[in-house]
C-alpha cells in the first residue's frame, strides 16, 4: 500500500485554500465575528467567575466547528455546498460533527493527561526539582508527551471531514483506513498546526500594544485555519 505522500498533499491542500479563498472566508465570516465579542467579553470577565470562562470557551469551541464543518465542504465538494453564512448548526449532521469533534477532544485530552503525567512523574522521582514549574523545558517535554495523544486523534480525525460532506465513517472502518499512515498524519494534521501557530504568535508578537497583539493574533487565527482543516481534508480525499 502506497504511503501518504507529504509534500504532494501539502501542496495539494496549500492549492485549495489559495483557490477558493474567496469562499473559505465568506463561511468563516460570520463565526469569526462572533468570536471576536466572545473574545471581547473574556478579556473583560475575572478568572474567579469559573461558569461564564466554560461557557465562553464551549461557544469558542462551538464558533470554530461550525466553521470546520463549512470548510471542509468548500474544500471536498465546492463552495456551492455550504449556504452563503456557513454551516448554521441547526442540521442533524451539524450535530453529528459537533459530538464526533467533542468525543474526539475529550479522547485526545485524558490520553494527554496521562501521557504527560507518564513522564513529569516519573522525572520527578527519581529527582525532585529537575524539571521544576516554569521551567524552560516544561514546554518541550509538554510537547514530546502530546505526541503518541496527537497519533492517536489523527487517526481518527477523518471521521470528522467524512462526517462534514455526510459520509459517516464509523471509528474502527477510520482506524483501518489510516493504517499504515500514522506517523504521516501526525505530521500533517498534528505537527504542522505547530508551525502555523508559531508562525501566528511571531507575526502577532511584533505588534507592541496587548490590544494590537491580540487583535492580529486572533485575525492571523481565522486566516490559516482553513489551511489546518485543507490539510485535514486533503488527507481524507488521499485516503478514501
Amino acid at each position: 500500500m502506497e504511503r501518504l505522500p507529504l509534500v504532494p498533499t501539502l501542496t495539494e491542500a496549500v492549492h485549495r485554500y489559495r483557490e477558493q479563498f474567496p469562499a473559505l472566508l465568506r463561511v468563516i465570516a460570520l463565526p469569526a465575528l462572533a468570536h471576536a465579542v466572545v473574545l471581547s467579553v473574556w478579556y473583560r470577565t475575572t478568572q474567579e467567575d469559573q461558569l461564564l470562562v466554560i461557557f465562553l470557551w464551549a461557544v469558542q469551541g462551538f464558533l470554530m466547528t461550525l466553521a470546520a464543518i463549512s470548510c471542509h465542504r468548500v474544500i471536498l465538494l465546492g463552495a456551492e455546498s455550504v449556504p452563503s453564512l456557513g454551516a448554521s448548526g441547526t442540521t442533524a449532521r451539524d450535530w453529528r460533527f459537533i459530538g464526533i469533534a467533542a468525543a474526539l477532544f475529550v479522547v485526545t485530552n485524558l490520553l494527554l493527561q496521562f501521557a504527560t503525567l507518564a513522564i513529569f512523574i516519573p522525572l520527578g522521582l527519581l529527582k525532585p526539582g529537575l524539571v521544576p514549574p516554569g521551567s524552560e523545558w516544561t514546554l518541550p517535554i509538554a510537547r514530546i508527551a502530546a505526541l503518541p495523544a496527537l497519533y492517536v486523534a489523527c487517526r481518527y480525525a477523518i471521521c470528522l471531514p467524512a462526517m462534514a460532506i455526510d459520509r459517516p465513517l464509523p471509528p474502527k472502518e477510520a482506524w483501518l483506513r489510516t493504517r499504515g499512515h500514522g506517523m504521516r498524519l501526525l505530521l500533517l494534521i498534528g505537527v504542522s498546526p505547530w508551525l502555523l501557530h508559531f508562525i501566528q504568535r511571531s507575526l502577532a508578537g511584533s505588534f507592541s500594544s496587548s490590544a494590537d497583539y491580540v487583535v492580529a493574533g486572533n485575525v492571523l487565527l481565522w486566516l490559516l485555519l482553513p489551511l489546518e482543516i485543507a490539510l485535514l481534508s486533503i488527507c481524507y480525499r488521499r485516503l478514501g
